[in-house]
């Protein structure tokens, strides 16, 4: 009975010791998760080309941000007048031949898929929200807030010979906002269109206008891009490369 009573002892300090390894190995993936999803990529600055040529970036529009996965409520009760501009937008910067490029997350990690599946690859949540009309865009697929980190986004932009961004999509505070600064630290001029980004609240992205115009980024209303773009020396769209 005794040796039995060790046994038992034994087996049960072992799952204890598995769980207790398992708790700190996940805790350790997250927080490095969350620092690496923090991090805000250099790159090479682009090279200063003669004409301007834009590009228009939306990001996170997915249905784990604003589709029927979201569990963001103030995402969800904003989505539709956020997602009617963007399609509006994008169906412009179409029409005038510039590339749109449709950026979503994807998390492959097993362990954060574990903790929260929302973004895991070939899950709905990782999907574009099905009200986006993607058209003739190129997708970019990212792993962290910094949409050019670990993607071909810069690849794409070079080859197309991109010097200035357009932004729409979300989070302001969040997304849009590492990657516009990850933009900037290649010299990018960037331009964000107020009606068709959206935060977590009015406020916080009220907040975050100020904080990019005090950075030099260009805010500007939606009206205002037939004068913006019309004049546009970007590359007609079948000479968009990926």
């Amino acid at each position: 009975m005794e040796k039995k009573k060790g046994i038992l002892k034994k087996v049960i300090l072992r799952i204890i010791g598995i769980i207790v390894l398992f708790i700190l190995i996940t805790i350790g993936n997250l927080m490095i998760f969350e620092k690496t999803s923090s991090a805000v990529s250099k790159g090479q600055p682009i090279d200063n080309f003669n004409e301007k040529n834009y590009a228009l970036l939306v990001i996170d529009i997915q249905e784990a941000t604003t589709g029927v996965v979201s569990e963001n409520s103030f995402y969800t009760r904003n989505s539709d007048d956020l997602i009617k501009n963007i399609n509006q937008i994008t169906e412009s910067f179409l029409h005038q031949n510039i590339p749109v490029i449709y950026i979503r997350s994807e998390i492959t990690n097993p362990l954060i898929n574990l903790l929260n599946n929302s973004y895991a690859k070939g899950s709905l949540g990782a999907k574009f929200d099905k009200r986006l009309n993607i058209g003739f865009g190129i997708e970019v697929v990212k792993s962290w807030n910094d949409a050019f980190l670990n993607s071909n986004l810069d690849n794409i932009l070079s080859i197309n010979k991109i010097n200035e961004l357009y932004i729409v999509g979300l989070d302001a505070a969040q997304c849009i906002n590492i990657t516009v600064e990850a933009a900037q630290n290649r010299n990018y001029r960037i331009n964000l269109i107020e009606e068709a980004i959206l935060s977590e609240s009015a406020k916080m992205k009220d907040s975050m206008i100020l904080s990019y115009m005090n950075r030099g980024v260009k805010v500007l209303k939606i009206d205002s891009l037939k004068f913006i773009i019309k004049n546009t020396n970007a590359h007609t769209r079948n000479q968009v490369e990926v």
